[in-house]
């Protein structure tokens, strides 16, 4: 397996790229804007191709690089279900897997630092953001945080992990760069209380400063996804427009989402599953995309319309015509009542 740890000076903020192997797929969790440019380099000199990026949570400290990152390589954009982000392209739910090529994470919703915080846990390591720091724990006092959601985070969740877990957190300010579920434990000092209410009295007394970035980074990290307008950039059909016709379509529906995705939310019926994570190998000579495409419309369509805006342009780049794409997506179908159908 591929790993590295990158540190953001500035934020104080540690970065984590995941792969199989060289030449392979490739994840990054928490990356930094203004360190952008080194991923891509880091991915080129590895060989690596980049199909998901994960923020823990909406970060007060930085500005993410997710949406520069989707827009140099049309990458997945991934956060929990709870993320108010205007647009993200995936969001997962507590225990749901999360896999790229030879690697999955088990999403776990630990909220407290704030709603939406979520950890991921890999076989012998968890990337805890800022809800388990080496010798500390992220604080609770903003962005609807709550100390004894966090308690129950920590205590109910991760420090019910095996022991020798490794433990990756979001940020260390003294340079420590890995600890284990076990020495936090041991040594974590706001560990020690034999209560929810008693670890409350701590993190409501911190009385730290704000993030200096605060004031911007939040505001920024709202907007990350591809906001509708964007979505219009490629031909589509609304919503609207498609249920004043059905149960008749005007050509072929297909959902590029994951399979867990369906399996959890359902898909607009009469839908053909091509996962946006082999999209252009679905464009090539032989693909089904090119095929059905010479025949009838191609509507693609995917959660809120941001893998399929980014699959739009990849079919017409590819040569495919007659390609248009849903805005709002699935969700925005749900939204209006459409119809949905459980898949197996």
């Amino acid at each position: 397996m591929l790993f590295r740890q990158l540190f953001d000076k500035t934020s104080s903020t540690y970065t984590y790229l995941l792969a199989s192997r060289a030449g392979g797929e490739a994840l990054l969790i928490d990356p930094v804007l203004e360190q952008t440019g080194r991923y891509l380099k880091l991915l080129e000199e590895l060989d690596l191709r980049l199909v998901k990026v994960i923020d823990t949570h909406i970060h007060a400290d930085h500005i993410s690089a997710m949406g520069k990152l989707r827009d140099a390589t049309r990458c997945v954009t991934v956060m929990g279900e709870q993320s108010p982000a205007d647009v993200v392209s995936m969001h997962v739910s507590d225990n749901e897997m999360l896999s790229i090529e030879g690697l999955t994470l088990t999403a776990l919703h630990t909220p407290g630092h704030t709603t939406e915080s979520y950890s991921f846990l890999m076989d012998d390591r968890v990337f805890t953001g800022d809800t388990l720091l080496i010798r500390g724990t992220g604080r609770t006092d903003f962005q609807n945080g709550d100390p004894y959601e966090q308690y129950h985070s920590l205590f109910e969740r991760l420090l019910r992990l095996p022991d020798q877990t490794l433990v990756y957190p979001g940020h260390d300010y003294k340079g420590d760069t890995v600890s284990t579920i076990s020495e936090e434990k041991a040594f974590n000092p706001r560990l020690k209380v034999s209560s929810a209410d008693e670890y409350a009295e701590i993190m409501d007394n911190l009385n730290l400063a704000n993030p200096k970035l605060m004031d911007v980074a939040v505001p920024e990290n709202l907007r990350l996804g591809l906001r509708l307008e964007a979505q219009h950039r490629v031909p589509s059909m609304e919503v609207e427009e498609l249920l004043a016709r059905w149960p008749q379509v005007d050509g072929q529906l297909v959902d590029i989402r994951e399979e867990s995705e369906r399996q959890r939310d359902g898909a607009i019926p009469g839908s053909m599953h091509l996962p946006y994570g082999q999209f252009e190998s679905h464009c090539s000579v032989s693909g089904p995309l090119r095929q059905l495409g010479r025949g009838s419309r191609l509507l693609l369509y995917c959660a809120v319309g941001e893998r399929s805006t980014l699959a739009a342009e990849i079919a017409a780049e590819k040569g495919i015509e007659n390609v248009a794409h849903i805005p709002g997506g699935f969700r925005a179908w749900c939204a209006e009542g459409g119809d949905v159908e459980k898949t197996e």
